[in-house]
């Protein structure tokens, strides 16, 4: 037993980023409509999926518009069968960008989060501003909610830790551990009302609504709890049958009891394992008031010791302390395991840092123990010189490393914040427009995600002078690839989904190219056709611009191992413009091309089939008439290496002004 403590103190150094007690945040993992995504139709409905059960009636959401109303109808519920998941219902969404603004509690450790994120109906969302942060807020980590924890496990590592020497290290009464426990008991007091009440202020819950929630619950389980440890303390003073090592048992299992309560109440409730880690926590934390209010106990005893008793006692003590040393290692490494997760995390998170600031600590206060141990209990005129002075420097350690461990309790731990996932932005769909040739009709075409493939087509029908939705009851989109041959037609009936609005999903764009869709739209008078000119999505080409003055802009669009092509506008202007493309292979050649279709699309969606003609074999021109703006370009061509013919799909952006090169 006296190597004990040796070896336990080194093991406690391999494993010194062990937090003494960690919780995480109900954090948002999943949203539908998803982070960034743009929607043909409205969304009845907004769902959010945490990594905690959130409490549902301490959760708000709301869904607001440009002009910030909400358009969030009814109260926050429970998604059936999914705990992790809750939903708020909307009224009809007209076009345009939300942000939905979420504040969650969680049921499992009533800690608070809060974000927001973008979705557009109809129209990509505006870009996330610099102010929206990629993570969602922790809102639980005020002073307040810190010094809150730190009061209350002063208390509780006091008061176990008096119980613990009086029943294992002093073995006969001691009026001065009664005063410490008292002293104890009012710490935790005021720690869990302080606790109770920064959750409830942080809630922003009515206090008549308050035990309805889980913080309720959670409120009232401390309540009995403080109650329970209450009595324990006063009848240890006042009943004489529990006066002595009977009443501080009685004490100890009500400390440990409201260890156990404040665990079950945190993070380590949540996850399929929880009951192990619920074990974990509790004896981590049980062992530490052992270890540490052992230690104040201590030399509590120690000042009204006999001197021929003291240096026993210290042994005693410091055989016991070696072995919730290996329980404090052995339990904490387990849940930093789990919390902390990298060696990155540790050194290059807030959470990390502070494990780190503690784990100093930790080597200071055990190096504090060794010297006690190996040097200090040699010898009985050494412990009355100086136990009380080490002993002293290890107690004032030990609050820090308290007020550290309510910090951490209070902080998102990496591997449930920097590395958890976070909504993941949803890939932008195809939006193209049109109408049809009487100029009645609007349609808008929402294609998602546009890649060949299954995709799911949204469309959106108005009145073209009003914009009114229309009343149509029927449509049906029929397809026909412009860019290949030998490629049969194909067609689309869509359900009605609301006034003007049509879904169906289907893998009508089967191959990349440059499509031609149809929208047949069935209204009170009659049928009418809205063509539609429909792209395939490609992965986005590396594009530079090269600007000469007094010449138009030539976009360089890099295509990999197929080479190079230059796009431009001559003369680049709003009005008749002729569209130059070539095509150069790695080397800087022209390539031939066999065939080629070009489409071009305004800023509003709307696309035009151009006629183009062969000037030379890699370079040929379109005549287009284009608006000043974003003029989206789409290229589709067979060339030529030799005998071998490719596919290519160039994708560009060109600005339109309505100078020339103004810049």
């Amino acid at each position: 037993m006296q190597r004990v403590p040796a070896v336990l103190a080194l093991l406690v150094l391999a494993t010194l980023a062990v937090p003494g007690g960690v919780a995480a945040h109900a954090r948002l993992t999943a949203s539908d409509p998803a982070k960034g995504a743009t929607l043909g139709s409205a969304p009845s409905q907004v769902t959010l999926t945490f990594t905690e059960t959130p409490d549902v009636r301490l959760t708000s959401i709301k869904v607001l518009d440009s002009s910030g109303t909400n358009h969030a109808t009814g109260p926050v519920a429970a998604v059936p069968g999914d705990e992790l998941s809750v939903s708020v219902p909307l009224d009809a969404l007209p076009d345009g960008g939300y942000t939905v603004s979420w504040r969650a509690v969680s049921a499992v450790d009533g800690h608070i989060s809060a974000g927001s994120f973008v979705f557009g109906v109809g129209e990509p969302p505006p870009s996330a501003g610099p102010a929206e942060p990629e993570q969602p807020t922790n809102l639980s980590g005020s002073p307040p909610a810190i010094g809150a924890r730190w009061a209350l496990y002063l208390g509780l590592v006091v008061l176990f830790g008096a119980a613990w020497v009086a029943v294992s290290v002093a073995r006969r009464p001691s009026p001065a551990l009664l005063g410490m426990a008292a002293v104890g008991w009012l710490l935790t007091a005021v720690g869990t009302v302080a606790v109770v009440g920064v959750q409830w202020s942080e809630s922003g819950a009515p206090i008549e609504t308050l035990l309805t929630t889980s913080l309720g619950v959670a409120a009232l389980a401390r309540g009995i709890s403080l109650l329970v440890l209450g009595a324990a303390v006063a009848g240890l003073a006042v009943v004489p049958a529990l006066a002595g090592a009977r009443g501080w048992a009685v004490v100890a299992l009500a400390s440990a009891a409201a260890f156990v309560v404040d665990v079950a109440l945190g993070h380590a409730a949540a996850g399929p394992s929880w009951l192990l880690q619920i074990a974990a926590q509790a004896a981590h934390a049980i062992a530490a008031a052992a270890w540490v209010g052992g230690l104040v106990a201590l030399l509590v005893v120690l000042r009204g010791a006999p001197p021929a008793e003291r240096l026993p006692l210290a042994r005693r003590f410091s055989s016991w302390a070696g072995v919730m040393l290996a329980i404090v290692a052995v339990t904490g490494a387990a849940r930093a395991f789990a919390e902390i997760g990298t060696l990155d995390a540790l050194v290059n998170t807030d959470f990390g840092r502070t494990v780190l600031g503690k784990s100093a600590l930790l080597v200071a206060l055990a190096g504090l123990g060794t010297f006690n141990h190996f040097i200090t209990l040699r010898s009985a005129a050494r412990v009355g010189r100086w136990l009380g002075r080490v002993g002293a420097a290890e107690a004032g350690l030990a609050v820090v490393i308290l007020a550290l461990s309510a910090l951490l309790v209070n902080q998102s731990p990496p591997a449930t914040s920097g590395a958890g996932p976070a909504p993941t932005p949803a890939l932008q769909p195809l939006i193209v427009s049109g109408h049809d040739f009487g100029t009645s009709v609007k349609a808008r075409l929402v294609v998602t995600t546009g890649s060949p493939g299954t995709n799911t087509f949204d469309l959106a029908l108005t009145d073209f002078d009003t914009g009114a939705p229309l009343d149509a009851s029927a449509a049906e989109l029929r397809f026909q690839v412009a860019s290949v041959t030998g490629v049969a037609p194909t067609r689309l009936d869509l359900a009605r989904t609301a006034a003007g609005r049509f879904s169906g999903a289907g893998g009508q764009l089967s191959i990349d190219g440059i499509w031609t869709v149809t929208a047949t739209v069935t209204l009170p008078g009659g049928a009418v056709d809205v063509p539609l000119i429909v792209p395939t999505v490609i992965p986005a080409q590396p594009v530079s611009q090269l600007v000469t003055e007094g010449l138009p802009t030539i976009y360089v669009v890099d295509v990999g191992a197929s080479g190079s092509a230059q796009v431009y506008l001559d003369p680049g202007k709003g009005g008749p413009d002729q569209l130059h493309v070539t095509l150069f292979d790695t080397a800087g050649n022209e390539r031939p091309v066999e065939d080629f279709t070009v489409a071009a699309f305004g800023s509003d969606g709307t696309g035009q089939l151009l006629t183009a003609r062969l000037l030379e074999p890699g370079h040929f021109v379109a005549s287009i008439d284009a608006e000043p703006g974003p003029l989206v370009v789409d290229v589709v061509t067979g060339v030529k290496t030799g005998t071998t013919s490719s596919h290519l799909h160039l994708h560009v952006t060109i600005d339109v002004h309505p100078e020339v090169n103004p810049s």
